[in-house]
């Protein structure tokens, strides 16, 4: 959120990594999950598509809604990964 991210709408966002290497299409849960949905080399392609766009914009809205029980759930199953968690934050 602080500039390292570019914002697409709809709880969707784009961040580089690796060095401006490559790019990440992460889908926020109302501020309080980020969840990396999409990696892609930027030699691979440069950028995702409009539908795509549309698609985690979807993706985005369907995640909103999830209670903690249910992110709970996500990764007790391993269905989502924790990769970073900051107690303290």
């Amino acid at each position: 959120m602080l500039g390292r991210a570019d914002d697409l709408g709809g709880g969707v966002f784009k961040k580089r990594l690796g060095k401006n290497l490559y790019r990440s299409i992460i889908v926020a849960k109302g501020g309080r999950y980020w969840i990396y949905e999409y990696l892609f080399a930027k030699q691979d392609r440069p950028n995702i598509g409009i539908e795509e766009l549309d698609r985690f914009r979807k993706l985005a809205a369907a995640y909103a809604v999830l209670n903690p029980e249910q992110v709970d759930k996500l990764l007790k199953n391993e269905r989502w990964v924790e990769i970073c968690h900051d107690a303290t934050a």
